[in-house]
């Protein structure tokens, strides 16, 4: 069963979702990061990279979780939206590394 609101609950406002990337995206100034899963260790890889290309540190945790916390927790991104991404990215690594899956960071999973 689908999620129903209560009659005194009836939002005012429904938004539709969208998003233009090539309107909307962004540099962190904080830099980027690229992410590659490691089923045969279980360990997702991160390297963190500045806006100018430096290598400034790798990340490995056995989860999206760990992961993403430690990111945030190392003060590593500054935009809400690159957090939010780092998410959904870290996440499909993780299903990639247990399900024994081919993972492309940008790609949808195969």
């Amino acid at each position: 069963m689908g999620y129903v609101n209560p009659p005194d609950k009836i939002p005012k406002k429904t938004i539709r979702a969208e998003y233009d990337g090539m309107k909307e995206w962004k540099m962190d100034p904080k830099g980027y990061f690229t992410i590659k899963p490691f089923p045969e260790e279980g360990l997702i890889r991160v390297r963190y990279y500045s806006a100018k290309n430096e290598l400034l540190c790798l990340i490995e945790g056995e989860n999206a979780k760990e992961v993403y916390n430690t990111i945030i927790r190392e003060g590593m991104v500054s935009a809400l939206s690159h957090a939010a991404y780092l998410g959904s990215e870290l996440q499909k690594a993780e299903i990639a590394m247990r399900e024994k899956r081919e993972y492309v960071q940008d790609d949808p999973l195969k």
